[in-house]
Parts: C-alpha cells; sequence; structure tokens
C-alpha cells in the first residue's frame, strides 16, 4: 500500500474506531433509555481503556497514533521509526485523519444512540457524550490536569517503544496484542487516576472533533457546546505531550 494511504487509512480508521466505541459507551451511559444508563466513571474509563487498545490494534499500518498530541510529541522526540517510512513529513496528514476520524466516528454515535438523544433533557450530559467538560471550571487548573494526564500518555507509549526495543521487535507500529493492551490498561488508569476533574480528554481529535459535530446536529435539547473550554482539552495535551517528548529526546531512552 502507498505511504499516504497507509497513514490516511490507519489514522481515519483508528480514530474513528476510538470515538465511536469510546463516545460510544459514554452515550451508554449518559442518556437515558440506555441499558447502561447510570453505569458510572468506572465503566467510562474501562470503556475508554478497551476502545483505545481496540483502535491501536487494528491501526497499525500507520503507527496508530490516534491523537495529534502523540503525534506531536513523537515529532519532539525525534523518533522518525515512529511515522510511516519514518517521514515526518507526513505528521500534518496524521493529524488531519485524526481530526476527521474523529468526526465521522461522533456521527455513528449520535445514529446509533438516535432516539436517545430525542428524549434525553439534560444539556450537559448530551454534551458529555460528545467532548469533556471540567467539574470544577478553573482553566488554570484544568489545564494542569490535562498537562499531567496526557504527560503519562506520553511516557506509556514511549514506553511500548521501549519494550519492541528491549526485546529486539523492530517498531512497526501499535500493531501487535502486547501493545494494545499495555496502552488500554495504561488509558483506563489515567481515567480512573486522573480523569475525574477535567473527563481526561488527553487528545484534541478527541475533544474538538465531536464538539464541532455537537454544533453542527440538529440535536433537540443540544445547548451550548462550550467554546469558552474548547481550547484547554487542545492546549493542555500538546503541552503534556510535547514534555514528556522533549524528556524522552533528552533522555535518549529509546
Amino acid at each position: 500500500m502507498p505511504e499516504v494511504a497507509q497513514v490516511i487509512v490507519g489514522e481515519l480508521v483508528g480514530t474513528f474506531l476510538l470515538i465511536l466505541l469510546g463516545n460510544g459507551v459514554v452515550a451508554n451511559v449518559a442518556l437515558r433509555r440506555t441499558l447502561g444508563n447510570n453505569g458510572g466513571w468506572v465503566a467510562v474509563s474501562f470503556g475508554w481503556g478497551f476502545a483505545v487498545g481496540i483502535a491501536a490494534l487494528l491501526s497499525g499500518i500507520s503507527g496508530a497514533h490516534l491523537n495529534p498530541a502523540v503525534t506531536i510529541g513523537l515529532l519532539i522526540a525525534n523518533k522518525h521509526g515512529a511515522f510511516v517510512a519514518g517521514k515526518f513529513v507526513y505528521a500534518p496528514l496524521y493529524i488531519v485523519m485524526q481530526f476527521l476520524g474523529a468526526m465521522l466516528g461522533q456521527l455513528l454515535v449520535y445514529l446509533a444512540y438516535f432516539k436517545q438523544y430525542q428524549t434525553t433533557i439534560e444539556k450537559d450530559k448530551i454534551l458529555a457524550t460528545f467532548s469533556t467538560k471540567p467539574v470544577n471550571r478553573s482553566y488554570g487548573w484544568n489545564i494542569v490536569t490535562e498537562i499531567i494526564a496526557t504527560f503519562v500518555l506520553m511516557l506509556i507509549v514511549a514506553g511500548t517503544m521501549v519494550i519492541k526495543n528491549l526485546m529486539s521487535i523492530p517498531f512497526t507500529g501499535f500493531n501487535n496484542v502486547t501493545t494494545a493492551i499495555i496502552l488500554a490498561i495504561g488509558v483506563t488508569v489515567i481515567g480512573l487516576g486522573l480523569g475525574g476533574p477535567t473527563g481526561f480528554a488527553i487528545n484534541p481529535a478527541r475533544d474538538l472533533g465531536p464538539r464541532i459535530i455537537h454544533a453542527i446536529l440538529p440535536i433537540k435539547s443540544k445547548g451550548s457546546s462550550d467554546w469558552q473550554y474548547s481550547w484547554v482539552p487542545c492546549v493542555g495535551p500538546i503541552i503534556g505531550a510535547g514534555l514528556a517528548g522533549g524528556l524522552v529526546r533528552l533522555l535518549n531512552i529509546f
């Protein structure tokens, strides 16, 4: 398959699955008249963790970044091997496909739960099935939470690459079961341990892409898309992943 096609297919399909499954779990928990209604934060954290694992497993053809912050973090870490054909020039295409995949995935969440969106009247719960929102709105502390959570995520990504090197396995993307399991566990623990204050976006595409869809769709009781907060889950993860990428590069650990 041509290199550009690898990036498009891997990142588009991977991020599509990530949002469809991840926000699908949130919809099942938050919306009225679902079998998972009021399933709680544990269900959301595990759902997102497994969504990341499945998406990573099935999008190894591109390296399964699935996240603009991770792509930027790997650029800063100067890890050519994490990109198709080792080419940093594809980074913008990675990011475009991640946002597009997130938007398409969210559209299918809406279609899957169409009747539930029509019967749910709580605006905050509807928005929660699209994007994140802090429990206590304090932009400074909210962004600190996102920085810390994404810093940990980026270190987990780096750790999977270290393990591959130690085992003398050439890095060909997040395309094996072991790596997918590590990422699934890692994201679940991030959700349980650090996700409470902000909903752990840890991914600009995961938050902004669905937020755009929320603004577009004619949902009966949707309310505001909360654009005042939208910059936090974009800027925080980029800073967190960038700091982790810089540390990895400084230490030259893989």
